[in-house]
């Protein structure tokens, strides 16, 4: 995996944030390759922090319910001052899994081969600049209020983005 390449963000895995654990999206007119969109995903050398405005992918622990702990990411949108967490993917046995999505317990338990398999907590691999401990978040829940906040958070997103 050459560093200079884009990579679809749909088709990292475990190997790429081992390699790398953090990734930033494309900007308009980044990509060397001219059928890269913003779907696509750059490996980031530095850090990320507050101030910035990029979203990025970054290489997390995500707690089960049953306290077994698998890798992933979660995504970072930097919008100014504001940081906006997201939980992205859990990995397991090869598989990408949703981590807000309403079957990710259904999912992870069958490819476990176990049950409580609701991922409940998150915990970022790599401290934000200027911090001195990684952020740490709770999974929501599949259900209607996850959906209604990820909603806000989408609208917040886009008048932060607005130039």
């Amino acid at each position: 995996m050459a560093d200079s390449t884009e990579v679809p963000a749909h088709a990292l895995c475990a190997e790429h944030f081992q390699q790398h654990p953090v990734w930033r999206f494309v900007r308009p007119g980044e990509a060397s390759d001219p059928d890269a969109d913003e779907s696509f995903v750059l490996p980031h050398t530095g850090g990320v922090a507050a101030g910035d405005h990029a979203s990025y992918l970054v290489s997390a622990t995500y707690a089960l319910q049953s306290r077994q702990q698998l890798s992933g990411f979660v995504e970072v949108a930097a919008l100014g001052r504001t940081l906006e967490f997201t939980p992205g993917v859990v990995f397991a046995g090869g598989k990408a899994v949703e981590a807000l999505g309403n079957q990710a317990a259904v999912r992870l338990a069958r490819i476990l081969k176990t049950k409580d398999a609701q991922p409940v907590a998150w915990e970022l691999d790599v401290c934000l600049v200027g911090e001195g401990g990684r952020r740490k978040g709770n999974v929501a829940r599949p259900g209607l209020a996850q959906a209604w906040a990820l909603l806000l958070q989408l609208g917040r997103l886009r008048r932060m983005r607005r130039p």
